[in-house]
């Protein structure tokens, strides 16, 4: 899967998960400061995807995405 398709996507997850218009995600958005995601909301998102995509993410891992860039080339790597 290539990244403009895992970041439509993630985008999609995203909007649908913290309630918010997916035209005001970027790749450059802040999970926490951009997006208001808080430490629970990233739980959910990360599990989310996990079940979306078939994949698992581990919690080390997942907890190095600081921006939905971040998420998007480890997954992109991971569905290569």
């Amino acid at each position: 899967m290539d990244a403009n398709t895992v970041f439509d996507k993630l985008k999609s997850l995203i909007a649908e998960k913290l309630e918010i218009e997916d035209s005001k995600i970027t790749l450059d958005s802040s999970f926490r400061k951009d997006l208001g995601a808080d430490s629970l909301d990233t739980y959910e998102l990360v599990y989310a995807i996990e079940e979306e995509l078939g994949v698992s993410i581990p919690d080390e891992k997942a907890n190095e995405f600081e921006t939905v860039r971040d998420a998007v080339d480890f997954l992109a790597k991971l569905l290569k």
